[in-house]
């Protein structure tokens, strides 16, 4: 008993991990896509391939959610008429929660590919491999409702929308920004303790700096009692702003694609450590697509991706701290 009384308090002197016990960590990741050219390489190389150099930083965070850009539905389902439509084997989504992704977003323009009965389909299956999901609900009404994530007396409230017009299906939160700032300032009222962190599916496909009216719903939505948000959509990772001291990040990239191309190779997450209720300075973790699966930059692309995301986003300073990048 004294043993662990004292080793406890070395813990507490020396390694902090008191408090590191009590944070709740967040990991937020990009684009997931499994059809197309990522297809191709996991039926090549199996289904835990795309995590490889992954799963160990997504095993450090209480929960890691990512954009579930595409469907996991039966083959029989009629695909939407539209340039692009993406579906994966259902049973492949088992490798997804074996990895570490606790959380999807179904709110983008991908997940109705498949029709309603598509995304539906698609949501029992995430359901039953263990996967929560966010911004779709069987019952419209409750399309837009958050997940609530919970650690010690941290509770973080994660919404999720589509901005994107093309969104048609009724289940899918697709709500515009004044309808989304509501419901943000309805639920802080009800639960002033709760963080709001909002996924949001918009923007313009390889822009690297966001449009002016994303900038005006951005801080809208911070306004509106939102503590942070992340974009996707892009394919880029986009401008990074810091605005009445919450995190906007208009697009963090893709997360598991096939463009091997730049600037949609590169991405990043976001890793939010949260205690006594407050987001703790957020890290930053930058990588490259390599087929379809992301992996570690080098110290000099690190920096040089680091340098190009500095020159579009004029309102906080990037620097480098090994691996990760963190605000100045």
């Amino acid at each position: 008993m004294h043993l662990t009384k004292f080793s406890f308090l070395l813990c507490l002197l020396f390694l902090g991990c008191s408090q590191d016990n009590e944070k709740l960590k967040l990991l937020f990741a990009g684009d997931l896509m499994l059809d197309r050219g990522v297809r191709i390489d996991i039926e090549k190389n199996g289904t835990d391939y795309p995590f490889e150099e992954v799963k160990k930083i997504f095993k450090t965070s209480d929960a890691t959610i990512a954009n579930f850009e595409c469907t996991a539905c039966d083959t029989s389902f009629i695909p939407s008429n539209k340039k692009f439509t993406f579906r994966t084997k259902p049973e492949w989504l088992s490798s997804l929660h074996k990895n570490g992704i606790t959380h999807v977003s179904l709110a983008n323009n991908h997940s109705s590919d498949y029709g309603e009965e598509g995304i539906k389909e698609t949501a029992n299956n995430l359901k039953q491999y263990g996967i929560n999901y966010v911004g779709y609900s069987s019952d419209k009404n409750s399309s837009c409702s958050p997940v609530i994530i919970k650690r010690n007396t941290n509770n973080v409230a994660i919404f999720s929308a589509s901005f994107l017009r093309q969104d048609s299906i009724s289940f899918i939160c697709n709500g515009n920004v004044y309808l989304l700032s509501e419901r943000i300032k309805t639920f802080k009222e009800s639960h002033p303790d709760y963080l709001v962190i909002i996924c949001l599916h918009w923007g313009i496909e390889m822009r690297l700096i966001p449009t002016p009216d994303q900038v005006k719903q951005a801080h809208l939505l911070i306004n509106a009692g939102a503590d942070a948000i992340i974009g996707h959509h892009p394919h880029v990772v986009q401008t990074i702003e810091l605005y009445q001291g919450r995190y906007i990040f208009y697009s963090i990239g893709n997360f598991i694609f096939d463009n091997n191309h730049s600037p949609a190779n590169q991405g990043i997450f976001t890793s939010f450590s949260i205690l006594n209720g407050k987001i703790e300075p957020v890290q930053i973790i930058p990588f490259n697509i390599v087929k379809s699966k992301p992996t570690s930059m080098q110290k000099e692309d690190s920096e040089k991706f680091l340098n190009e995301i500095n020159a579009i986003s004029p309102t906080l300073h990037l620097q480098q701290s090994g691996e990760h990048w963190e605000v100045k």
